[in-house]
C-alpha cells in the first residue's frame, strides 16, 4: 500500500531549513527548564511520599494545604483527574527513614491527620467504613448475629456456612465501596445491596462511619533510593544511545551511526523540553517511555538508511545528495502509515489511560511525532553533512559529493 505515488521533493534542499526548526524547538523547550531550575522529578527520583486521596464533597485545596502543614510540615496539594471526582494529590518531600517501619507509620500518620482535617465532627468511637476490610467487616457482622435473629441463617447452621454467609455480605459491602471509586458517602447507597436490610444496616451505623474521604494510595521512597533511581534511569537513557551508535556503525557506516545516534538525542531533548514546556513531570514510567521512543525511532531511520545503502549499489552513478533524496520519497510511504497507525493507538492511551499513564503516553504522542520528522529530515542530512565535512578522500569518492 503506498500513500504517495511517484513522488519526488528534494529534502535534502530544505536541510537547513529543518535544522533551523529543530533548533527553534531545542531552544525554546530547554529556555524553560532554565526557567524552572531543572525537571520537575516524581517522588521516584527526588525520595518523599506522594498521597491520593477522593473527598466526598469538593475539596478545599487551601484549607487542606494549610492545615497539612501544620500538622506534618510542608507539603503540595493539587487536584487531579476529572473535577466531578474529587481527587487529591498530596505530596511531602521529606522522609527522616527509609526503613518498611517508618513508611506504615507515616502512612498511619497522614490518615490520622487527615481525619483530623476532614472527619473532625464524625465518627466518635467508630471506625471509618472506607477503611474497614472484608475481613473486619465479617466477623463484626457475625458476632453482631444480626442474620441469625432474621431468621435468615438457622441454629443448626455449620461454623463454616455461617463464616461464608457473613463473608459473602461483607464482600458485597466492600464490592461496591469499589465500584463507588473506594468511598461510601451515606448508609442509605446499601440499602439496594443484596442481603442488606434494615437490620443489618443497624449493625452497621453502630460499629461504622462513612469517612468523608478514602486513602485512595500512599507511595513512599526514600531520597538514598531516589537518587539511585535517577542514575540508573539516566545511564540507562545513554546506555541504549551509546548501543544504537554501535550497531549502525557495524551494519551501516560510522557517519550512518553518527547522525541515528544525533537524531536520537534530537527526540530525546525536544520531547524533554516540551515535557518541561508543559510542567510534565519526570518518573520512571517516563524513562520507561523514553526508552520505547528511542527504540521506534531508531527503527524509522534504519529503513531509510537500508533504502539509501541498496540505492548506492543501484544507482552508482547519482550522487549521494540523489540518493538520499530517492531512498527518502520511497520509504515516506512506509513512514506515514507505520507512524500514523501507531499515533493513533498512542493518542487514544493518551486520552483514556488515566493519570497512571499520562506521562509514559504523552512522551510516546510527542516522541512519535519528533522521531518520524527526525528520520526523515534530521538524520539523514546529518549522515550526508558528517561524510561531506569529515569523511575520509574514499568515502567522498564511493559515495559521490560532486
Amino acid at each position: 500500500m503506498e500513500l504517495f505515488k511517484n513522488i519526488n521533493v528534494d529534502w535534502m534542499s530544505k536541510l537547513w531549513l529543518f535544522l533551523s526548526a529543530s533548533l527553534i524547538l531545542l531552544v525554546v523547550g530547554w529556555f524553560s527548564v532554565f526557567q524552572h531550575g531543572g525537571f520537575t522529578y516524581s517522588i521516584d527520583f527526588t525520595g518523599g511520599t506522594l498521597i491520593k486521596v477522593k473527598t466526598a464533597q469538593k475539596p478545599d485545596v487551601d484549607g487542606l494545604r494549610d492545615a497539612l502543614k501544620q500538622s506534618l510540615g510542608a507539603a503540595d496539594v493539587t487536584r487531579f483527574d476529572a473535577e466531578e471526582k474529587n481527587l487529591v494529590q498530596i505530596r511531602m518531600k521529606k522522609i527522616e527513614s527509609e526503613d518498611s517501619a517508618s513508611f506504615q507509620n507515616l502512612g498511619q500518620n497522614i490518615y490520622d491527620t487527615l481525619r483530623g482535617i476532614l472527619d473532625k465532627d464524625k465518627g466518635q468511637g467508630k471506625q471509618d467504613l472506607n477503611r474497614v476490610g472484608i475481613d473486619q467487616l465479617a466477623a463484626t457482622l457475625r458476632e453482631s448475629r444480626v442474620l441469625e435473629n432474621m431468621g435468615r441463617l438457622t441454629a443448626n447452621a455449620t461454623i463454616e456456612e455461617t463464616q461464608r454467609v457473613y463473608r459473602e455480605l461483607a464482600e458485597s459491602i466492600v464490592n461496591h465501596r469499589t465500584e463507588q471509586g473506594g468511598l461510601i458517602t451515606d448508609f442509605g447507597q446499601l440499602g439496594s445491596l443484596p442481603g442488606i436490610s434494615n437490620p443489618v444496616l443497624g449493625v452497621l451505623k453502630q460499629h461504622y462511619y462513612p469517612g468523608a474521604f478514602t486513602v485512595l494510595s500512599v507511595d513512599s521512597v526514600g531520597p538514598k533510593i531516589g537518587k539511585e533511581l535517577q542514575d540508573k534511569a539516566t545511564k540507562a537513557v545513554l546506555f541504549s544511545l551509546l548501543g544504537m551508535l554501535v550497531y549502525i556503525a557495524l551494519r551501516f557506516k560510522f557517519a550512518f551511526g553518527v547522525g541515528a545516534v544525533i537524531a536520537l538525542f534530537h527526540d530525546v531533548l525536544i520531547t524533554l523540553g516540551l515535557m518541561s514546556l508543559l510542567g510534565k513531570e519526570i518518573s520512571l514510567i517516563v524513562v520507561a517511555g523514553f526508552l520505547t521512543l528511542v527504540g521506534y525511532s531508531i527503527n524509522d531511520t534504519i529503513v531509510v538508511f537500508d533504502r539509501i545503502r541498496e540505492n548506492i549499489k543501484l544507482n552508482r552513478a547519482d550522487t549521494f545528495l540523489t540518493i538520499i533524496n530517492k531512498s527518502i520519497n520511497q520509504t515516506l510511504s512506509r513512514t506515514i502509515i507505520t507512524s500514523g497507525l501507531t499515533f493513533i493507538s498512542v493518542f487514544c492511551l493518551w486520552l483514556l489511560g488515566g493519570e497512571t499513564l499520562d506521562g509514559f503516553s504523552f512522551v510516546l504522542v510527542i516522541g512519535i511525532i519528533i522521531g518520524t520528522y527526525s528520520s526523515i529530515a534530521i538524520a539523514s542530512p546529518l549522515t550526508y553533512l558528517w561524510m561531506r565535512y569529515l569523511g575520509t578522500a574514499k568515502e567522498k569518492k564511493v559515495y559521490k559529493f560532486a
